[in-house]
């Protein structure tokens, strides 16, 4: 069962002076931070009775951002910044030991020993899902074309 934030986050729009405006049907409900989320989600018992089918159908239309509903942990995401501050930037893995860069970053700092082991794992994964995706027997088709070769 969703939480009642979560649905909150989705279905209502957050207005100035704790008012909320229910994405339905476009009312004005007023809602104190104190009070928890029971005056928007008896609004949406009330006025729509499928209100949570409708929120895990938003929910995993959107499950590419995960992040955004609180399914990758701290650990988990700072790991992936960290691999892509150094692929992005085309730098070595010892990058992540040099003092410069963690004064540099906003990230928890890492050892490039635990983010090779997390690349090397990635990679692994990756090779998994490539192998799963094409077809047992394929073929490379060329153009024809000449291929570049330079003579000095």
């Amino acid at each position: 069962m969703p939480k009642n934030a979560g649905i909150c986050r989705a279905l209502f729009v957050a207005l100035s002076d704790h008012y909320f405006m229910c994405n339905y049907c476009n009312k004005l409900r007023h809602q104190l931070p104190s009070s928890g989320y029971g005056n928007l989600i008896g609004h949406l018992r009330g006025k729509r009775p499928n209100y949570e089918a409708n929120y895990i159908a938003h929910a995993s239309s959107l499950a590419g951002n995960l992040h955004t509903f609180g399914f990758v942990s701290d650990k988990v995401a700072n790991i992936y910044h960290w691999m892509e501050w150094v692929v992005d930037r085309n730098m070595p893995l010892s990058e992540v030991d040099h003092p410069t860069t963690h004064s540099l970053s906003r990230l928890k700092p890492i050892c490039s020993k635990t983010l090779t082991r997390y690349m090397v794992e990635t990679t692994r994964e990756v090779k998994k899902e490539i192998t799963k995706a094409i077809p047992p027997i394929f073929g490379v088709m060329t153009t024809g074309g000449h291929a570049f070769r330079s003579t000095m």
